[in-house]
């Protein structure tokens, strides 16, 4: 068209070229076109791409690397399918895929360093069981100028995102999406922090001790008369709080709960110190109990029918151990028993 109509060659006038050509849109006009937002995903690829090498170097044998690529591939593109779209299901939907990931590469740093003598699947653990495994293994093993304070804030805050965003509820709202989205962006920072700082620390020796055998005990494989520690934490508190919220309408229902938890811990404590020989309360808030005492199979049994009627039906779960760090490993088996209302001690040997 332009050849016919200019007389000679050179350049043409301005008129001609504004007939015979579309002005080129911007680029993000583009990628709504695609719906993938092509410019950014060739940024996420790239991040992505060094995570996955770095999370590979973890463990060679046990990681795998399609999946935990494709799942944060998957969710940045879910991510940004959200942003174009404003459908708050789909951020939803990128929150929990992105978090299938980071959970892998916890999994496999607490099968290298923690569980690797435990006789007990990680599978049974929820999300905050292994974060906390990671964080108790740290405490106190750290360098100088590590920030603790921060590493266990982190952990609480992407915690309670991750659950926050990924267990269903009724609605979903605009802080809902928000979250969803706010989720997705931290979790990059979050798999940057147990890659480049925590893995390093967990694989010094200079810092970690080698890892302890842990022998997982039943309430029976307790020493009679034997001084432990004993940790009492009610089951499943969290979840029936959650469904009141989402349920109830009277405030009448969470006083009353309130008043039980609390009614039983006194009871507890109270039966503990009649009747339990060389007995000390060390602890006692919310629904969980810490204390020192003679080791008696039949009066822990008690203990939980004592809970279990002053809370008409809630259960709870007990750990022992000669030390705090024995009990808070024995307290997180015995609530990952089938059922829960377990009783499980430990000894690291």
């Amino acid at each position: 068209m332009l050849f016919k109509r200019a007389e000679k060659r050179g350049f043409l006038p301005l008129d001609l070229l504004q007939a015979a050509y579309t002005r080129l849109p911007e680029s993000t006009q583009l990628d709504n076109i695609t719906y993938l937002n092509l410019t950014e995903m060739v940024r996420y690829k790239k991040i992505i791409q060094k995570h996955t090498e770095k999370y590979i170097q973890i463990n060679g044998v046990e990681s795998d690397k399609r999946f935990f690529e494709d799942n944060l591939t998957h969710a940045v593109q879910l991510k940004l399918q959200g942003d174009q779209k404003q459908d708050n299901a789909i951020y939803r939907i990128a929150s929990s895929a992105i978090s299938a990931s980071i959970e892998d590469l916890i999994t496999l740093l607490l099968e290298k360093f923690i569980l690797a003598n435990t006789p007990t699947r990680e599978t049974k653990m929820t999300f905050g069981d292994k974060l906390g495994l990671i964080q108790s293994r740290m405490e106190g093993r750290t360098p100088s100028d590590f920030d603790f304070e921060f590493f266990r804030r982190f952990n609480d805050f992407m915690r309670y995102l991750r659950n926050s965003t990924t267990h269903k509820g009724p609605i979903l709202t605009k802080e809902e999406r928000f979250k969803a989205d706010l989720s997705v962006k931290m979790s990059f920072p979050f798999i940057e922090f147990y890659t480049d700082i925590i893995y390093p620390i967990l694989s010094s020796g200079d810092y970690i001790e080698p890892p302890k055998k842990i022998i997982k005990l039943s309430a029976s494989d307790g020493t009679s008369g034997g001084i432990y520690y004993f940790g009492l934490d009610g089951d499943n508190t969290g979840i029936k709080l959650e469904e009141m919220f989402l349920s109830e309408r009277d405030e009448k229902k969470f006083k009353n709960m309130s008043k039980s938890v609390t009614s039983a811990i006194d009871a507890v404590g109270k039966y503990i110190k009649t009747n339990l020989r060389e007995s000390a309360i060390i602890f006692a808030a919310g629904d969980d109990i810490l204390f020192k005492a003679e080791f008696n199979e039949p009066a822990l049994h008690e203990i939980q029918e004592i809970y279990k009627e002053k809370t008409s039906g809630l259960t709870c779960s007990i750990g022992y151990g000669k030390s705090f760090r024995e009990v808070y490993l024995a307290l997180k088996l015995a609530k990952m028993e089938p059922g829960k209302n377990s009783i499980v001690g430990v000894e690291l040997t």
